[in-house]
């Protein structure tokens, strides 16, 4: 298993992919041939990417689905969430303790702490949204060197969306 890859895990009721990373910036050099993307002042995504490494993916930023199949990933393509994208990482907590939980520990951990978060920045309950979350979580390779990152995505299943899906109350 490549250390510099990440999970991307499916929950029950999915947007259609799967993916295993994290955010950790102490862990690009792993990534191959992964960029950071471009930044305005802001710190906002200016340019869209296509290979964006995913451990410099942060809560704001937008993605599309990647053509691959692969549920441990080392990139991913990004664009300013001005243009229309199918996620948006919207809530990112670190995974506590210094044994990896395993891959179901993570995603179970991951479940739990973006169905948490999505109220807060959906503004519905996740029970009642037509809104569905994804997560990235550490692969054992990514936690040995350092990564505790669950990274949460939002999309809307039925497509793309353009502009951020917070306070979209649906």
């Amino acid at each position: 298993m490549n250390i510099g890859r990440r999970l991307l895990a499916l929950p029950a009721a999915a947007i259609a992919v799967a993916l295993l990373a994290t955010g950790c910036s102490t862990l690009n050099a792993f990534s191959g041939g992964a960029e950071a993307p471009v930044r305005d002042e802001s710190g906002a995504i200016a340019e869209s990417n296509e290979s964006t490494d995913v451990f410099a993916i942060r809560v704001g930023d937008c993605m599309l689905f990647s053509d691959s199949d692969a549920t441990e990933v080392t990139e991913a393509p990004t664009v300013p969430c001005s243009d229309p994208h199918d996620l948006e990482a919207f809530y990112a907590e670190d995974i506590t303790g210094d044994d990896f939980p395993g891959i179901e520990g993570a995603q179970a951990q991951a479940e739990q702490v973006c169905a948490d978060a999505f109220s807060t920045f959906v503004g519905t309950a996740y029970e009642e949204s037509v809104l569905d979350f994804n997560y990235y979580v550490p692969t054992a390779g990514s936690w040995d060197a350092g990564d505790r990152e669950i990274l949460c995505l939002i999309g809307d299943p039925q497509g793309q969306v353009t502009g951020t899906l917070k306070a979209a109350a649906r």
